[in-house]
């Protein structure tokens, strides 16, 4: 996360209250990743960008986690000046949109739980550290779960291979030799007849040729044999 300075009626007062201090550098909860010297949040390595305002009430939460933080604690230390006005739509707006940056939802939270009319807690584990964590890909996590197209070439992935079962693997080698054993068969018989069929046409055509030999009259070639079909 890169914090953003936008201009804006929600942005706190020069005399907003100091933001509470974190026990370590780094913060981590779920995928993310808080740097507080650089003030900027991480998912999975990838900065997400935030404006200062959300960046700040995150701080608020995160410094007290496993706490309620009430509506006017967070008013006071974003809007000190305006304390103690009306300031519920603000701090709704704040939490809105921290929550949408987490990806988080009211109905079902993962990280900011509502406390009705008490205020926000962060439900989160918190890991504090002085050491930045490694992304997921960077310490080996997520493998499995990444396709080797979506896997960033930095991080020496390599594409995943699939490797068939010993008995699935023989089972095809004897199906497939059993296939070519049966064309070979098939072959062999085509060939086999034809030379069969070749052969008793030359023993025909030499037989008939004998027997024109001893019968010479066209005559007697058509009552001694009617049934031979003989080509002279």
């Amino acid at each position: 996360m890169s914090v953003e300075q936008h201009p804006s009626n929600l942005a706190p007062t020069a005399g907003a209250l100091a933001m509470p201090s974190l026990p370590a550098r780094y913060a981590r909860f779920g995928n993310f990743q808080i740097d507080c010297e650089r003030e900027e949040l991480f998912q999975n390595g990838e900065r997400v960008r935030m404006q200062a305002q959300m960046y700040q009430t995150l701080l608020i939460l995160l410094s007290q986690a496993g706490s309620i933080v009430t509506r006017e604690e967070v008013g006071k230390h974003l809007w000190p000046e305006r304390f103690p006005l009306s300031l519920d739509a603000n701090v709704n707006t704040a939490l809105n949109k921290l929550r949408q940056a987490l990806g988080d939802s009211p109905e079902h939270p993962v990280y900011v739980e509502t406390v009705p009319r008490r205020g926000y807690c962060f439900i989160a584990p918190v890991e504090f550290s002085n050491v930045a964590a490694l992304p997921a890909l960077e310490r080996g996590e997520g493998a499995l779960h990444a396709g080797p197209e979506n896997a960033p070439a930095e991080y020496g992935s390599h594409p995943l291979r699939y490797t068939l079962p010993m008995a699935l693997r023989i089972a095809t080698l004897l199906l497939a030799g059993m296939v070519v054993g049966a064309l070979l068969v098939l072959a062999w018989y085509s060939f086999s007849v034809r030379n069969h069929k070749v052969l008793a046409s030359r023993q025909d055509n030499t037989s008939c040729l004998a027997e024109s030999r001893l019968f010479r009259g066209p005559l007697l070639r058509f009552v001694a044999f009617p049934s031979q079909q003989c080509r002279w």
